[in-house]
């Protein structure tokens, strides 16, 4: 059961990139069951085919459209295939993300390269693209799902960190130009997060993360990213922007993961 509103997107129509597998499509599934149509991105079709299924099996109306974001002009089409099938388009949410754990000297120049590019430079074309071709004279809302490697120093994440610090930065920079036109921009940093591609190959190669590593005790839900995605573009937020929100457990303020006694 929802703490929003069922209606709370009613006729509005949202982009998630990377939302055919994992944090993305729980993020499209979420903004579908408040009321939004929905069009997904990625790159492989059959990813994309099977989540549109199944989103619509579910009584979710979904557009699916294959594009590589590092790509300008392949993100211009999913733009242009979104406004030819619902006519608008007020939330974006940039999820699409490249990572492998990997120590500074495994990384490529290529592999460094890649990271970049999906994460920081993605981020950036659906940005620019969804602003010229929409948001600039109708206002919405950008969402960019960030990291939180970023803030400190974390072993294995160089590559992410880097880009995310500077989706971070594009976040607030985008805030600043693009209030004025009625568009709020923020972002989310997801902690460990369960049932995720991403949180089986950090556990591959360090098992020590668990429950425990956060004051709240348990590992984050996908719906937990979700639901932070759709207080932010709900009018909750209205005066909301630039900001970088933690969903973590408080992982990120926890410095020497100290855990004291509870009282009986």
């Amino acid at each position: 059961m929802s703490a929003f509103d069922p209606n709370l997107l009613a006729d509005r129509v949202a982009l998630v990139t990377g939302g055919a597998t994992g944090i993305g499509k729980e993020i499209a599934r979420t903004l579908g069951q408040h009321g939004a149509r929905l069009c997904i991105a990625s790159r492989k079709q059959g990813n994309l085919e099977a989540a549109t299924k199944e989103l619509e099996a579910e009584g979710l109306e979904c557009l699916w459209v294959a594009a590589d974001i590092r790509e300008p002009e392949q993100v211009e089409e999913v733009l242009r295939r979104i406004l030819d099938r619902f006519g608008r388009l007020d939330i974006v949410v940039n999820n699409a993300a490249g990572n492998f754990p990997a120590p500074i000297d495994k990384i490529s120049y290529n592999g460094f390269k890649a990271v970049v590019d999906i994460d920081l430079r993605g981020t950036y074309n659906v940005t620019k693209a969804a602003f010229d071709a929409y948001l600039k004279q109708n206002g919405g809302h950008i969402v960019n799902i960030s990291a939180p490697f970023q803030n400190v120093g974390v072993a294995l994440q160089a590559h992410v960190a880097a880009a995310k610090t500077g989706v971070d930065s594009l976040t607030r920079s985008c805030a600043v130009e693009f209030g004025p036109y009625g568009i709020r921009v923020n972002a989310i940093a997801p902690g460990a997060t369960g049932e995720t591609e991403g949180m089986d190959r950090f556990t591959e190669v360090s098992p020590e993360i668990s429950a425990a590593s956060c004051p709240l005790g348990y590992v984050g839900s996908k719906r937990d990213i979700a639901n932070a995605v759709l207080f932010l573009v709900s009018d909750a937020a209205s005066y909301v922007t630039g900001q970088v929100f933690c969903v973590d457990g408080g992982a990120g303020v926890d410095l020497f993961k100290i855990r004291l006694p509870k009282d009986e």
